[in-house]
């Protein structure tokens, strides 16, 4: 079952989106909110797996809901839903799943569903969004090896390939805290992809798993990552 929390300072849209949700038995509704202020407080209580989030409301918008969420532990999954389509980019800037325009239709509401992934919950599945040229991209956190600095960019290497993103590595560093280990200054890794370390006379480097690549680590954090290594050895 996916639980779900339906946020919309309008109650015949809160009444409406329901009834179209009645034809997704694997779908639980757990809440409503008609404002930003009381989703964070449902949201919070209720740990939903999905929020269909209002954009435009009193109090705090669906926009300023979201980058709350991001800063959470908790991130369920968000479907914006309004009657404005300017707001398309930058839903996608905050993660959001997908983006439904008033009137909700349900054949456009089952295709934003069937995106979901079906066996895990939005607990086990956290994404990275960055932005190239005209479009956007998710990135799952489990995919992502390690993060280094590079003067105004972050380099964002992955099982596949290396993208670039303009986030910060102390923005990226606070978001994910449980999901990286910082290295050095200018380097994040992966805590699960983590593997051991490499030493010699003059360097300690990282071994990360399924990477060519051995960030160097600094004499600061050296005793953080042979901590780390040591309480999950197993």
């Amino acid at each position: 079952m996916i639980s779900v929390l339906i946020v919309d300072d309008e109650q015949p849209a809160r009444q409406r989106l329901k009834r179209l949700l009645d034809s997704h038995p694997q779908l639980t509704v757990v809440g409503e909110a008609e404002n930003g202020q009381q989703a964070l407080e449902l949201i919070a209580q209720q740990q939903p797996d999905l929020v269909f989030l209002d954009i435009s409301m009193p109090v705090m918008n669906g926009m300023q809901v979201a980058k709350q969420l991001n800063r959470t532990s908790h991130q369920p999954y968000i479907i914006f839903t309004t009657a404005y389509d300017e707001y398309a980019l930058q839903a996608f800037d905050v993660d959001a799943q997908d983006y439904l325009l008033k009137p909700i239709r349900q054949e456009r509401l089952n295709k934003a569903l069937q995106k979901l992934p079906q066996t895990q919950t939005t607990q086990n599945q956290r994404f990275l969004t960055i932005r190239e040229r005209d479009s956007v991209r998710r990135v799952a956190i489990d995919q992502i090896l390690f993060l280094h600095s590079d003067q105004k960019y972050t380099e964002v290497h992955t099982l596949k390939e290396m993208l670039l993103t303009s986030d910060s590595l102390k923005e990226l560093e606070q978001r994910f805290t449980h999901d990286f280990i910082r290295i050095h200054r200018s380097t994040l890794v992966n805590r699960q992809h983590l593997v051991g370390v490499e030493q010699d006379d003059n360097y300690c480097l990282a071994l990360i798993e399924h990477s060519k690549h051995k960030p160097e680590i600094s004499r600061r954090h050296q005793p953080d990552v042979r901590q780390f290594l040591t309480a999950n050895s197993a």
